[in-house]
């Protein structure tokens, strides 16, 4: 896992009182933390390579080609209306990270893409549907040119402070991070959003088991935005968020642990609750 792309100071708290002051306005909207125990609106309800869903996708460009252009087709039984595509790619390492939202034409769905190194490379295929949001994976080994897509410029004198709350992330508790977001020292009070949000957070466990999604309740504009997400599975995972700022998508990355949940020990004094 490689370290993030804007400069980024992670601060591990314990958890404070619900509400997060951005300024001293008291007519100011304020951030709200959720508690750690309130799981259920944080929960990403997803189904995860359902029945009645196929992914066909098709790579193209000559193997030595810094950009590959892909499509790909979603066949499925029912007829249901597709909405709010996105495809998240990172490689097995989880040193690579691009979100890119495809476009349409001809029944397919086509994008291109940079591919720095020869490597295993996630697909992840996210999209709502009348019943809900569906997630399709594949896994394609892909020859890279050894170049770096990314503009090294792009992120120049943007910087971020992430305070992971609580403290300590356990499964299936809520974990919170809230970012503060400046570009060259002043405060980013404008972010430009997209589709309504602020920020885009997305996430894989080291092993590339487990997949979240996730975007703010709470679209201020910054300079603090809060994206709150339960995790299932424990171990290290790599965590990659955007944000729009002076027309172009702005990345943050860190890495977090997240620990099983301590089992209760009906004999001790105290009992280890997730959010001490």
């Amino acid at each position: 896992m490689k370290k993030t792309v804007i400069s980024v100071l992670l601060l591990f708290v314990l958890a404070f009182p619900s509400l997060s002051f951005a300024g001293l306005d008291l007519d100011q909207e304020v951030l709200v933390i959720p508690d750690t125990h309130d799981v259920k609106p944080y929960v990403w309800n997803v189904a995860r390579n359902p029945r009645g869903y196929e992914l066909v996708m098709d790579s193209g460009a000559q193997a030595d080609s810094m950009d590959k252009r892909f499509s790909f087709e979603i066949r499925k039984d029912a007829a249901e209306n597709i909405q709010e595509i996105h495809v998240f790619i990172t490689d097995s390492d989880l040193h690579f990270y691009q979100h890119i939202e495809p476009l349409f034409s001809d029944g397919r769905y086509r994008f291109s893409l940079g591919i720095p190194g020869t490597d295993t490379y996630r697909f992840e295929i996210v999209f709502r549907t009348d019943r809900g949001w569906v997630n399709l994976k594949k896994d394609i080994r892909l020859k890279g040119s050894g170049k770096i897509p990314d503009d090294p410029e792009r992120d120049k004198g943007y910087s971020a402070k992430v305070k992971l709350i609580p403290k300590k992330v356990y499964t299936e508790h809520v974990a919170t991070f809230l970012f503060d977001l400046t570009y060259e020292g002043a405060p980013i009070r404008d972010i430009e959003k997209v589709d309504g949000a602020d920020m885009r957070l997305a996430s894989w466990d080291e092993d590339l088991k487990e997949f979240i999604y996730a975007m703010p309740k709470q679209n201020l504009g910054g300079p603090e935005v809060a994206v709150s997400a339960v995790f299932m599975r424990p171990g290290k995972r790599a965590v990659f968020a955007e944000f729009k700022h002076n027309g172009k998508t702005r990345k943050v990355e860190l890495v977090i642990d997240v620990q099983a949940e301590p089992r209760r020990d009906e004999n001790a004094i105290e009992q280890i609750r997730p959010s001490e």
